[in-house]
């Protein structure tokens, strides 16, 4: 008899563990691009019996002690967003996270460099329609290059002071999309009728990233008063040796910019 007990108190004690051993699938936040005017609005889709998905909109990783998803969230500044799904039964979910970003100065037009014939477009406004922000390189919002140097031109609806630059890059290393290795941004200056660097950002591919879109803000060092911005952007020209397709040229994915 307390053979057999044992044995079904081994029995249980194994099931529950393995219980604890299987993790809750990722939830899913569902919204229409990151990039909003006014407001924008995401929701959650997730569905297991039991389970609760916790939310954060400061960036921090959500705990069980945090909000409660249960109708759509409306968002109506720049957010970070994070959501993770949690039950007594299984192990937590991994999280999901979502940047909304919020429109800056009013931007009249865009020049960019002719990017590759298979990410092209008829749209001049790709790169400040506020549609994307979602990591499917062929969804039609994406800009696609494989060559050396980016050229974009910023013509603002007037002269005004700006401090930064924002541009949202696709980073999916496993389909040899990196971030460049810099960013120039220069102001033109109407009393020497040229382009002066104001700020850079520059990026070191040493080791693997996850896939994401990469929301990059170069700041200025101080405000400059212009109605014109160049972007020079500088694709990585050989992958690093860590990866599969070391050695090989880079591609580089954008698909807005903001200014603020």
């Amino acid at each position: 008899m307390k053979k057999t007990v044992l044995l079904i108190f081994i029995f249980m004690a194994h099931y529950c563990f393995a219980q604890q051993q299987f993790q809750l699938a990722t939830p899913l936040l569902k919204y229409r691009s990151m990039f909003f005017t006014d407001t924008s609005s995401f929701t959650i889709n997730f569905n297991q019996p039991g389970a609760t998905v916790h939310y954060t909109l400061n960036g921090a990783e959500p705990k069980k002690t945090d909000r409660v998803y249960t109708s759509p969230v409306k968002i109506k500044k720049r957010t970070v967003v994070k959501a993770k799904a949690f039950s007594n039964n299984f192990s937590a979910s991994e999280t999901v996270m979502a940047t909304f970003i919020k429109d800056g100065k009013k931007i009249s037009r865009i020049n960019f460099s002719k990017p590759n014939e298979a990410y092209s477009t008829t749209n001049t406004k790709i790169l400040n329609d506020n549609i994307g922000g979602n990591m499917n390189l062929k969804s039609g919002t994406w800009l696609g290059y494989n060559n050396d140097t980016v050229e974009i031109k910023i013509d603002l609806a007037k002269k005004q002071n700006i401090s930064s630059v924002l541009v949202n890059i696709l980073q999916d290393e496993g389909s040899w999309i990196f971030l460049p290795t810099q960013i120039q941004v220069n102001y033109y200056d109407e009393k020497l009728k040229a382009f002066i660097p104001t700020g850079t950002a520059v990026f070191v591919s040493d080791s693997v990233s996850p896939k994401q879109c990469k929301a990059v803000e170069i700041e200025f060092s101080k405000k400059v008063n212009t109605a014109k911005l160049q972007l020079l952007i500088q694709p990585l020209q050989k992958i690093p040796v860590w990866h599969a397709g070391k050695g090989n040229h880079a591609w580089l994915f954008i698909d807005e910019i903001k200014v603020y």
